[in-house]
C-alpha cells in the first residue's frame, strides 16, 4: 500500500493572518471573502471603472471595517482591479499592551533603493528599478475596545500599472486556495510529479493568469508540506540500531541522540576510541566546521577536528544536526565534552555563525574562542565588489588579519585601509572590527596557536627516519631530530636556515637581559625586537613565533646561536609536536583528588590506551596473541576473586540495551526520522575562493 505524503486539510475556511491576536477577527469564510486568485478567473476580465470606484468609496476615510485582516484583503483586491501589488507596512500596538491599534498596507513601490549598500559593490547584472517611492497606502486603527475604521487612504500613484495580462503574477494576488492545495496534495500522493500536476491545473483553467499562482507557489508549497510530512522510512530506527550495537561490542565508543517534541531525531554525536585518544593528546585546539550537506536530509554535518603531532588532520567526533540554533549547539558542546570526560579545549575555531559563537560562550567559558579565518577571506570578496582585483588592498586586508605583530600596528593598518578607501560606513568592516580579537593574528599571540586545520598532510609513511642535515654537525638540529616528528623538524630546519639570513645587531646588554635586533635582508625587511634572558635561558622575539605555532623562529635561533645555546630548551619543546607524544601519561587537573589518587575516568583511559597499544602490537604474531589472551583471563580471575572478598558488586555493562527490531522501537517509543532541512543556502560542496576568480 502506498504511504502518502501529506494529509488532506478538514476544513475549506480560508485562515487569514491574525494580526490583531484575535482568532475570531482571523477566520473569514470563502463565501464572503473569496481568495487571491479565484479574482482572475475569467479570461480576459475588463476593469470597468464602476468596480474600482466602488472599492474606493468601501475603502474611503471613516468606512468601517471587521478586522486589520478584513482591511488587508480588501486592500488587495482593489490592488488587483487596478493593477498594483501590496504590502504590509508599520503597525502600532497600545502602550503597555499587546493589542493592535493601527496597520500600514502600501503599495509594493513604496520608498527608494539604498544607494549606499551598493556604492561599493560593482552587481553581476542590472537588476530593474521597482521601488519608486509611491506614497499610495492605506491606513486603519482604532480606539480602545472599538471598531476598525479607515484613517487614511491615498489612492495616487507615481508609477505606471501593470498591464492585465501580467496582473496575476503580482504577490498580493497569488495565493493557493484550499481546493487547489487539495489537488496537488492528491495528485502527487498517486504519484503524479509536481510539473505534471500544475501542468494539469493549468489547462483546467484556461491558463496561468487565471489559476491564481505560479509554478514556484505551487513548487514552494509542496516543498514546506514536505518537510512536515517527512515519509518514515526507519532509517532513523536503522542508526540508532547500529549506535547500540556498536556500543555493546566497543565499550569505549560513545553516541548521543537528541529528540524532539515528537520523537523525531533532532541531532546526533558519536565518537570511538581513537577519537577520545587524539582528543586527550591533542584536543588543546579544536576546530568546528559547519559547511558540509552531503546526506540525503541535508543535515548540517559538523566534525570536531584537531591536528597531531605530524601536521596532520585527527577527528574528535562526528554530529549531525538538523538546525544551527543557539540551543542545539549548546546541546552539541555539552555532549562533546560528556563524551571527552569534560576536558576542555584550550583553543575552539569555527566560522561566524552567532548562534554557535554564543553557545561556545556558555559551553567552554575558558577557551579561546578564534573564527576561522579561510572562513572569513572566503566571504570576504563578496563584500568586496571590485576592489577584489585592487592588489593594494588586498596587501592592506592581509597585512591586518595576519602580519600585524602588536595590536598597535594592527590599529595603524587598519585605520589606513579605511581612510584610503573611505570605509567609514561599510557595514561588513565595522562588523568585523569589532570581531577583531577573535580573527586578526596580531590580538591572539599571546593565548593560542594559530593551527591550520585545513593544511595537507604529507603522503609519506611514518617510519623510522635519519633526517638528512642541510647544516652539518649543528647542535640544535641534532636536538631537534631527536624530539621533533619529522614534519615538525623540517618547520624547524626552515627557521633555522632562514636565521643565516639575518642581520643581527646586539644593542643592549644588561646583568640578565641580552637585547638585539634582527633584520632580513630584503626590500621588505622588518626589524624584530629579540630578548634572552641569561638566568633563565629564556628567548623571546616580537614576532611571536613560538606563542602562536609551537616552535622557536628564527630571530629566536639566531639569538640562541649568538649566545653558544647548542640545545633546546624544555620550555621551547611543545610536547605535542614530539615523537614519543603518546607514551607520555598525561594528567590533568581533574585528574587526582585530594588523597593524590588518579580519578576513575583517568584510570579508564590510561588503562584502555595501554590495552588498545599493546592489542595492536601483539595482533601480528600468534604467540603474542595467545600471551596477551592468558594474561586478561588470569588478570579477570584475580579481579573477581578479590571483588568477592570484598563483597563488591561489579559494575554491570551496557550490554543490556535492546533493539526491536521488528517494530523499529527503541525503548518502546518510535523514533522519527529527521527532516529535512536547507539552512544558510549553503551546498553540498566545501565553499570555494574568490580573490582570483574574481575582479
Amino acid at each position: 500500500m502506498t504511504e502518502n505524503y501529506f494529509t488532506t486539510p478538514e476544513t475549506n475556511v480560508c485562515d487569514f493572518p491574525d494580526l490583531n491576536g484575535n482568532d475570531e477577527d482571523a477566520e473569514i469564510e470563502c463565501a464572503d471573502q473569496c481568495t487571491f486568485g479565484e479574482l482572475g478567473r475569467d479570461e480576459h476580465i475588463e476593469v470597468h471603472s464602476s468596480i474600482i470606484e466602488e472599492f474606493e468609496s468601501r475603502l474611503a476615510v471613516g468606512q468601517t471595517v471587521k478586522s486589520a485582516g478584513d482591511a488587508y484583503l480588501l486592500y488587495c483586491k482593489y490592488a488587483h482591479a487596478k493593477g498594483f501589488s501590496v504590502k504590509k507596512g508599520d503597525q502600532r500596538y497600545f502602550p503597555h499592551t499587546k493589542e493592535l491599534q493601527s496597520k500600514d498596507f502600501e503599495c509594493s513601490c513604496e520608498g527608494v533603493k539604498d544607494e549606499r549598500r551598493s556604492i561599493n559593490r560593482k552587481p553581476v547584472y542590472q537588476k530593474p528599478i521597482t521601488r519608486t517611492g509611491c506614497k499610495a497606502r492605506l491606513k486603519v486603527g482604532r480606539e480602545w475596545g472599538g471598531e476598525w475604521k479607515v484613517t487614511k487612504f491615498l489612492m495616487e500613484h507615481n508609477h505606471e500599472m501593470v498591464a492585465s495580462d501580467q496582473i496575476h503574477l503580482l504577490r498580493s494576488s497569488r495565493n493557493i486556495s484550499h481546493a487547489h492545495k487539495s489537488t496537488l496534495e492528491a495528485m502527487v500522493n498517486a504519484g503524479i510529479s509536481p510539473t505534471t500536476a500544475f501542468s494539469y491545473m493549468e489547462s483546467e483553467a484556461h491558463g496561468p493568469q487565471n489559476l491564481g499562482f505560479t509554478r514556484k507557489d505551487a513548487f514552494d508549497y509542496l516543498d514546506r508540506l514536505r518537510r512536515k510530512t517527512k515519509i518514515e522510512d526507519g532509517d532513523a530506527s536503522a542508526l540508532l540500531q547500529y549506535f547500540i550495537k556498536k556500543s555493546n561490542k566497543e565499550t569505549s565508543f560513545y553516541w548521543s541522540v537528541q529528540m524532539g517534541d515528537d520523537n523525531r531525531m533532532m541531532n546526533f554525536f558519536f565518537r570511538d576510541y581513537r577519537c577520545m585518544i587524539d582528543y586527550e593528546y591533542f584536543g588543546d585546539v579544536v576546530s568546528v566546521d559547519t559547511t558540509y550537506r552531503t546526506n540525503r536530509y541535508d543535515l548540517i554535518c559538523v566534525p570536531f577536528v584537531g591536528i597531531n603531532h605530524h601536521k596532520q588532520n585527527v577527528m574528535f567526533g562526528l554530529a549531525f544536526m538538523s538546525d544551527e540554533t543557539e540551543s542545539s549547539f549548546e546541546w552539541l558542546f555539552s555532549t562533546f565534552l560528556e563524551s571527552m570526560n569534560g576536558k576542555q579545549p584550550e583553543t575552539v575555531f569555527t566560522d561566524q555563525c552567532q548562534a554557535m559563537m554564543n553557545a561556545v560562550g556558555t559551553i567552554f567559558p575558558c577557551a579561546h574562542h578564534r573564527l576561522c579565518q579561510w572562513h572569513i577571506n572566503q566571504n570576504a570578496p563578496s563584500h568586496f565588489g571590485s576592489l577584489n582585483g585592487d592588489s593594494r588592498f588586498k596587501e592592506l586586508w592581509y597585512e591586518c588579519m595576519s602580519h600585524c605583530d602588536s595590536e598597535e600596528e594592527f590599529e595603524a593598518k587598519w585605520r589606513i585601509m579605511i581612510d584610503e578607501y573611505n570605509f567609514t560606513s561599510h557595514k561588513w568592516l565595522n562588523g568585523m572590527y569589532k570581531l577583531r580579537r577573535k580573527w586578526a593574528t596580531a590580538f591572539s599571540n599571546d593565548n593560542s596557536r594559530k593551527l591550520a586545520c585545513k593544511g595537507k598532510s604529507r603522503g609519506h609513511t611514518l617510519l623510522p627516519w635519519e633526517p638528512p642535515m642541510i647544516v652539518k654537525n649543528n647542535p640544535l638540529l641534532n636536538h631537534a631530530a631527536n624530539v621533533y616528528t619529522l614534519n615538525m623538524y623540517h618547520k624547524f630546519e626552515e627557521e633555522l636556515v632562514g636565521s643565516l639570513s639575518r642581520a643581527f645587531e646586539l644593542y643592549e646588554v644588561g646583568d640578565f637581559l641580552v637585547k638585539f635586533k634582527a633584520t632580513s635582508h630584503g626590500p621588505n625587511s622588518r626589524v624584530r625586537q629579540v630578548v634572552f634572558d641569561k638566568h633563565k635561558c629564556e628567548v623571546q622575539c616580537s614576532c611571536h613565533k613560538f606563542e602562536t605555532m609551537g616552535i622557536l623562529c628564527k630571530h629566536a635561533l639566531k639569538a640562541l646561536d649568538f649566545m653558544n645555546v647548542g640545545f633546546l630548551p624544555e620550555s621551547y619543546i611543545k610536547k605535542r609536536w614530539t615523537k614519543n607524544v603518546r607514551n607520555r601519561v598525561p594528567y590533568n587537573e581533574s585528574g587526582e583528588n585530594g588523597s593524590g589518587h588518579v580519578s576513575e575516568m583517568v584510570f579508564v583511559n590510561q588503562i584502555m590506551r595501554s590495552t588498545y597499544d599493546l592489542a595492536m602490537r601483539c595482533k601480528v604474531h600468534e604467540e603474542t596473541r595467545k600471551m596477551m589472551n592468558e594474561n586478561l583471563e588470569s588478570s579477570t580471575r584475580h579481579a573477581n576473586s578479590l571483588f568477592e572478598k570484598l563483597n563488591l558488586d561489579v559494575p554491570n555493562t551496557c550490554d543490556d540495551l535492546s533493539v526491536d527490531d521488528d517494530n523499529d522501537k527503541i525503548n518502546e517509543v518510535v523514533v522519527r526520522n529527521p527532516l529535512s532541512v536547507k539552512s544558510r543556502g549553503v551546498t553540498n560542496a566545501r565553499i570555494r575562493g574568490h580573490w582570483d576568480a574574481k575582479s
